[in-house]
């Protein structure tokens, strides 16, 4: 089954000056690629609908324990 294919998404109310949210500067901070190659052996399934990407979903979930 395939993956679905998507791209950095800038949030609005982020947006500074200069175009761009802090999270985009914080992925210029961070080589993902040794981490998406960590998690590129996680399968998905043969049926449904085409998965997330391993490296977003880890993604998601550092943010979801980010406290400010």
């Amino acid at each position: 089954m395939s993956r679905r294919r998507i791209g950095q998404e800038a949030f609005g109310f982020a947006v500074g000056r200069h175009g761009a949210s802090s999270l985009d500067d914080l992925t210029g901070l961070i080589d993902w690629a040794p981490v998406d190659q960590a998690l590129v052996v996680i399968s998905c399934a043969a049926k449904g609908e085409p998965a997330w990407p391993p490296l977003a979903l880890f993604k998601a979930m550092l943010l979801s324990t980010c406290r400010t």
